[in-house]
């Protein structure tokens, strides 16, 4: 089956897929008191420590053009999305072997089904960054530019990503134990490697040696992405090399993500 294939039958299944995405959601918070507010609760307290840590501790409260908070939780909460939808789609197969086992759908589905339900939560969590930008809107010490728009290609962009990521990481994960530990290392790595906790500008001026390799990190430029529109133009430069990276990088990992899970189905398909 061809890779046009498999795609028209995931579109085929898109009902299916929304009541995957749907259930999933329900079920997260099914059991929860406070239901969704942990999705502003649990990336909000995160925030706060790494902002009393990088920002008031270590000195790192200004980054040019916006307040540190805002710029800390524009790179936060989609990092929170890449982070969640890496871990829990490479449990995606396993979490749900009788159900992939049994039934006739795409199974791509149950890969993509968990990437669009972090979606959603990523979503539901960015009144955080807003209710922090319109406070110090407010207060005039910051403002918006029209490069707002950016977040839109940016969240394609990362959804292509952790699509593709997760349909390798998916079979992989399945066949070889040990795969989801050396994820878990990895992504702790590249969370530092990310400028979330501090700016692009100070690498230039401190490692501009290191730019080029930051660029090959596909998070570099979407969190950059997301960044663009929340000061005045003329008071930050953003970082388009990386931005043309993250699209060419998330492009060929969808494609090969498309490839590789297609040829390994069988093979999963026995081991579950």
């Amino acid at each position: 089956m061809d890779l046009t294939t498999r795609l028209a039958r995931i579109w085929e299944h898109r009902n299916v897929l929304d009541t995957l995405v749907r259930r999933d959601l329900r079920v997260r918070y099914a059991r929860s008191w406070l239901g969704y507010l942990w999705t502003l609760i649990d990336p909000l307290a995160m925030g706060l420590v790494y902002f009393f840590v990088f920002g008031v501790l270590l000195g790192s409260r200004q980054v040019p053009g916006m307040p540190f908070i805002v710029f800390l939780m524009a790179g936060m909460l989609p990092w929170n999305w890449f982070n969640a939808c890496i871990n829990e789609s490479s449990r995606a197969l396993l979490s749900e072997r009788l159900l992939v086992r049994s039934t006739n759908l795409p199974r791509e589905l149950w890969v993509v089904r968990v990437v669009l339900a972090k979606g959603v939560e990523f979503l539901l969590s960015m009144p955080i960054l807003f209710l922090f930008a319109g406070w110090y809107i407010a207060r005039g010490e910051m403002s918006l530019d029209w490069q707002l728009v950016w977040i839109l290609p940016a969240l394609v962009i990362q959804l292509m990503l952790c699509i593709g990521m997760g349909l390798v990481m998916a079979p992989i994960t399945t066949l070889v134990d040990d795969f989801i530990r050396i994820v878990r290392i990895v992504l702790r790595m590249l969370f530092y490697f990310t400028p979330i906790v501090y700016s692009l500008q100070l690498v230039e001026e401190r490692a501009p040696w290191a730019q080029p390799f930051m660029a090959l990190n596909p998070m570099v430029g979407i969190t950059d992405m997301y960044r663009a529109g929340l000061t005045e133009h003329s008071s930050y430069q953003p970082f388009h090399t990386a931005w043309l990276s993250a699209f060419v990088i998330a492009a060929v990992w969808l494609a090969f993500g498309m490839w590789f899970f297609r040829k390994f189905e069988p093979t999963v398909l026995k081991e579950i």
